[in-house]
């Protein structure tokens, strides 16, 4: 059905459109004004206009040509005095009524009347009349077309006459030069090659390139006919591709991560809690210390994180020395599918399970390139069913929610609350060594850890989550927690469970131990366990030899290892004995970091060995080269048979020359306790000379005894 305000186009002709500015009550006919040239209002038979719109000839315009969007505080003051003048003028018209002003006869008499009234021209009042038909018939189609002056937008030719502002002193450096088609090749060769590259270089430098390439000789005879440095400028941002730019500058990849735009949520990929989670590692801002002894500085840990991507509740974690690596993605697979009342107990933290409910297998998985892309995660595809997306290379952004809570980990608790956090002015002169202030151990990081978790999943607000309408009627907070309970209420059905020993099989590492007569032997490690008692088995690897066997362990704690059951259908707890008790509850990180301490220890410990063995060397070589030096200059004046002889009467008479000499020690001291002064005897001199001589005559009486 027509109405007042319509636009008709007949024949398909743009020049040819009518607006519709009155219809007669009995709906008979209709006046319509060609909105572009410059006649009245004519009448037409409405009957006659619709036919020729259901015929084709004709057809109603959705879009206004003269729309103008402006907003009340872009209209200069200038243009609102001239659409309120005007305003004035229709407004006495419109008074008359819209029909008298149609017919001819009567608009004439009206148009004269306001004319004189108003002090203004009869043609000046036919002009706001026809502009307020013509474009709308509201208020603002009287506002003067202001923003076309100028050319706003649209390209100046170039001429003599130099464009833009004036230079203050063209008598000193000219009046300047215009940009034509010419002078913009060259700037846009110039940008193509110096300053849309990689090398990052400033918009000044390419211009700088340009005058040496290109204008060394207006420089040298008639540097007034150069383009300036701000022309340069102008055309290169009026005509810059900046998508196209900032990939030349910075690369596809960084453009992906830091300039894509984003349009769109990775919520809309799901419909309920645990369809697909987000799983990434970060390299934590802070500085750890060892579990076996807290000066030993261990460095920054690895953490990784598991996110609902429905819910954003953090469902598992890790924290580990190495990585990243599938090895320790898989131990936060391990985490989120673990029971974590369990899992906080080992850590002295009492949880309910609806506190954090999180103990389920997903569906999918994103990640990264460097964590999942291996032949070893194809377990979790082939052995669980979980399906796998791989992220690209350096787009963290794929993966934005879990992206955004390690630096809320980071921002919130790491930088304001923890000793050894990494420090920004880290190196400057003055500042404190940040790895110094580390005091935090592994298990103590965990507990933080723990700690934000529960309190990130309920109580934590995501004021930009968006909810969909039945979460609106049902007024669901946008708190993790809620999210989750709400969701597993309303759209569950995708979370699967899995038994704890299949669990253990697919999601822990598996390794190699040896069973010996000292027990099961792993990393250096010694295990026990009831079933390689009952079998015996330390007593057959001390009577025959020592065997492998295979067995799973939990890099988390190095206080079992499992072994599995001749059934099948679950594992032997293997513990460790009672002397290796310094490895319970700590980590395989903490354990292989005291290893490789001990192994440097003792590889300093033989090197300062080895240097006293030679230094022992050395004083034994010397204390035998004076003995040998003293016996030559002796001399030996026996046979070599009678010295042989001897040796039992020498053993004897050295034993009555020790005692003596023990005798008078004593009785030195004895003298020195007692206040009195002592002859101290000395170790060599006369008495040296009488023990010689007493020596010589017991040898001689000896030697005589055996000629009888």
């Amino acid at each position: 059905m027509l109405s007042i305000n319509m636009l008709i186009q007949y024949d398909n002709n743009p020049e040819r459109v009518e607006r519709i500015v009155y219809i007669d009550e009995n709906r008979q006919f209709c006046f319509l004004i060609n909105i572009y040239d410059n006649s009245f209002p004519i009448s037409n038979d409405l009957h006659e206009v619709e036919n020729s719109i259901i015929g084709g000839e004709a057809e109603i315009l959705e879009k206004d040509p003269w729309t103008v969007i402006v907003f009340e505080k872009d209209i200069s003051e200038k243009a609102r005095q001239v659409q309120e003048k005007a305003w004035a003028v229709v407004s006495k018209l419109l008074k008359v009524g819209q029909k008298e002003l149609l017919n001819p006869i009567e608009r004439n008499s009206v148009i004269h009347r306001v004319s004189n009234e108003m002090g203004i021209t009869k043609k000046t009042v036919v002009k706001y009349l026809k502009r307020y038909w013509k474009r709308g018939m509201y208020p603002f189609a009287l506002l003067p077309d202001f923003y076309k002056r100028g050319g706003k937008g649209q390209e100046k030719q170039s001429s003599e006459k130099k464009r833009g502002r004036p230079r203050k002193v063209q008598e000193v450096v000219g009046s300047g030069v215009n940009i034509d088609e010419e002078m913009k090749k060259v700037f846009r060769l110039t940008a193509n090659k110096y300053y849309q590259t990689k090398k990052n270089v400033s918009v000044r430098f390419a211009y700088e390139q340009m005058i040496k390439e290109f204008f060394r000789e207006e420089l040298e005879k008639a540097p007034e006919q150069l383009p300036t440095y701000y022309q340069f400028l102008y055309w290169i941002r009026k005509e810059q591709n900046l998508s196209h730019e900032i990939i030349r500058r910075t690369g596809k990849r960084n453009f992906d991560l830091n300039f894509r735009p984003v349009l769109g949520s990775s919520k809309n990929e799901v419909r309920s809690p645990g369809e697909k989670i987000q799983i990434d590692a970060t390299v934590a801002d802070v500085y750890l210390v060892s579990e076996f002894n807290r000066e030993w500085i261990i460095g920054r840990p690895v953490l990784y994180f598991c996110k609902c991507v429905w819910s954003s509740m953090i469902v598992g974690f890790h924290i580990g020395l190495e990585g990243p690596n599938f090895e320790q993605a898989r131990m936060a697979l391990m985490n989120m599918v673990e029971d974590k009342v369990e899992y906080c107990k080992q850590f002295d933290i009492d949880i309910n399970e609806k506190e954090w409910p999180a103990a389920f297998l997903p569906n999918s998985i994103v990640a990264d390139r460097a964590e999942l892309l291996s032949n070893a995660s194809n377990l979790l595809t082939e052995k669980l069913n979980i399906r796998i997306e791989n992220s690209g290379s350096w787009r963290g952004d794929l993966k934005s929610l879990i992206e955004r809570q390690f630096g809320l980990f980071t921002n919130e608790v790491v930088k304001p609350m923890l000793p050894g956090a990494v420090d920004v002015d880290f190196g400057k002169r003055g500042t404190r060594d940040h790895r110094l202030s580390g005091k935090l151990t592994l298990t103590d990081f965990k507990k933080i850890i723990i700690r934000y978790i529960l309190y990130f999943n309920n109580q934590y607000v995501m004021e930009n989550f968006i909810r969909d309408e039945e979460m609106i009627t049902e007024e669901v907070e946008t708190i993790p927690i809620k999210l989750w309970e709400w969701g597993m209420k309303n759209r569950a059905g995708r979370l699967r469970k899995i038994s704890k020993d299949l669990m253990m099989l697919h999601m822990l590492p598996v390794g190699s131990a040896t069973v010996s007569e000292a027990g099961i032997r792993f990393r250096n490690m010694l295990y026990s366990s009831e079933l390689a008692l009952k079998e015996q088995w330390f007593v057959k690897a001390r009577f025959q030899n020592s065997w492998k066997v295979d067995i799973v362990y939990d890099p988390r704690n190095a206080g079992q290892i499992y072994i599995q059951n001749p059934d099948s259908k679950s594992y032997e707890v293997c513990h460790l004995l009672e002397h290796q008790y310094r490895y319970k509850n700590k980590t395989m990180d903490d354990i292989n970091f005291l290893h490789e301490s001990e192994k440097l220890q003792k590889r300093k410990h033989k090197q300062d060995q080895l240097k006293a063995k030679i230094d022992l060397k050395e004083e034994v070589e010397k204390i035998v080269k004076d003995a040998e030096k003293k016996s030559k200059s002796s001399g030996v004046k026996e046979s070599s048979n009678k010295r042989i002889k001897d040796i039992k009467n020498h053993r004897k008479l050295e034993q009555e020359l020790i005692r003596k000499k023990q005798n008078e020690i004593a009785k030195t001291e004895s003298n020195d306790t007692g206040g009195s002064q002592s002859k101290v005897i000395p170790m060599s001199g006369p008495a040296d000379n009488e023990n010689y001589l007493l020596l010589k005559r017991m040898q001689k009486k000896g030697m005589e005894k055996r000629e009888r």
